[in-house]
């Protein structure tokens, strides 16, 4: 009888995915195993997590190897005592147990061929952040666990586990217990990882997902405030001889120095270069356009603002093409009206977006003087430069304050009630601004 039992146990632990035992046992402390586990997880199974407890303390504590379900199955036991606990020093008890499971896994599975000891250390340290972060002694540990894991799962490292690393190695140095040079050389690595797992992976939404992801290891970076763009240039550089002709590393070493404001090194002109020749798309122009601005060679970038414009899809960026064509096309080559038509294309493809009519509405106010030929003419442009102000603030709040302070700064050079009753024309009225601007407002005074 107790043969066929020990039969039918061998069956059950392979079906339910069971290693192989390593401990000796007798066919009485085996058959006990068996009896524990149909206790707790039928109990589990229901969530009657209190009759759970007891079996699983059993397996845990004398069938530690038989199967990587035992660990698997008592994290869901104990978070959930730990979300129910009340008492503080209680949830701590129960946090330790929690972090002690994964110790014990990586003992007797930690040559697991899937959830080997490098993905149950990264697991262990989100772990110690969900319930311990606000302590200094346990970011130390979660980075501990995640710099393990990083180091022995390569680029099989998971991704929530790489933005964590990045995110502890910034609090740390934000306590001076790693260097500002620690988070760069994180960083980087954390860059290689996930940029190998985008180009293996098939799925788009999973690879959107993981862009997101390096964007926010980026951010990291810019968070800690890295200014020293030639440490940053030298790091990076290897990067990109190594990058050959991968687009995305390309680009996101394009990204980091852009965001770090470090486009005006030598290593952003070759990878801007580099880009485009790979990817002569709109974005790739763009990045060229952006650098010839800081090289202040306004025709070159200029000529590549177009060139991504007549490659851009319509949309939220070719909108901001257009934004930033008008800001130069203004302030660097002094064209108000091709300015302004710019702007306007910027609202076309994206009508939300409140900057561009704060930008033309800046524009009109600084060429307010250039317009009629006497002081009520020039002020009468201000009525316009406030229309787009209430205009920016309707379509976009995120623009409602910049446009406050403009409404409050140009409504003091409105005209006054009397200049306009000598010139004739009353308040509340349509009053149509003439030449290049060729607009219709309502009178208003001051």
């Amino acid at each position: 009888m107790k043969r066929n039992l020990l039969t039918l146990l061998a069956i059950f632990l392979f079906l339910s995915g069971y290693a192989q035992t390593s401990l000796s046992r007798s066919e009485d402390d085996s058959l006990e195993c068996l009896k524990n586990y149909s206790l707790y997880s039928l109990s589990l199974k229901k969530k009657m997590y209190v009759y759970a407890i007891e079996p699983w303390r059993k397996m845990f504590d004398n069938c530690p190897d038989i199967s990587t379900r035992i660990y698997s199955d008592g994290t869901t036991l104990y978070t959930h005592f730990i979300k129910n606990s009340d008492d503080p020093l209680r949830k701590e008890e129960l946090v330790d147990t929690l972090l002690m499971i994964y110790d014990q896994r990586i003992k007797y599975f930690g040559s697991h061929e899937k959830y080997s000891e490098g993905w149950i250390l990264g697991r262990k340290g989100l772990e110690i952040l969900r319930y311990r972060r606000n302590k200094m002694s346990a970011l130390e540990d979660a980075y501990a666990c995640f710099t393990s894991s990083v180091e022995k799962q390569l680029n099989k490292t998971e991704p929530v586990v790489v933005l964590n690393w990045l995110q502890t190695s910034k609090a740390l140095y934000k306590n001076n217990k790693i260097s500002q040079g620690m988070v760069l050389e994180n960083f980087l690595k954390a860059d290689d990882i996930i940029t190998y797992q985008i180009a293996k992976e098939v799925s788009q939404k999973k690879k959107d997902v993981l862009v997101k992801i390096i964007g926010a290891c980026g951010d990291v970076i810019v968070s800690i405030g890295y200014d020293d763009c030639m440490v940053l240039e030298n790091s990076l550089r290897s990067k990109f001889e190594m990058a050959g002709d991968n687009v995305l590393a390309i680009q996101n070493i394009l990204k980091i120095l852009e965001k770090l404001s470090c486009g005006e090194c030598q290593l952003y002109v070759d990878a801007a270069e580099k880009n485009y020749e790979l990817n002569p798309s709109a974005e790739a122009a763009h990045y060229l356009a952006k650098m010839f601005l800081k090289k202040q060679e306004f025709m070159k970038a200029k000529g590549y603002y177009l060139e991504a414009l007549s490659l851009a899809d319509v949309g939220e960026f070719k909108a901001n093409l257009y934004y930033e064509l008008a800001v130069v096309t203004f302030s660097q080559f002094k064209d108000p009206k091709t300015a302004r038509g710019y702007a306007f294309k910027a609202i076309g493809n994206n009508q939300e977006w409140g900057k561009p009519y704060i930008l033309i509405g800046n524009i009109y106010a600084f060429e307010s003087k250039n317009y009629g030929s006497n002081d009520f003419e020039h002020k009468t442009v201000y009525w316009l430069a406030l229309d787009k102000y209430k205009k920016a603030k309707v379509v976009d709040p995120d623009c409602v304050e910049e446009a406050n302070k403009q409404i409050a700064l140009y409504s003091q050079y409105l005209p006054d009630k009397e200049t306009g009753f000598f010139h004739g024309i009353k308040e509340g009225e349509s009053y149509k601004v003439g030449a290049w601007i060729n607009e219709e407002t309502t009178v208003r005074y001051k």
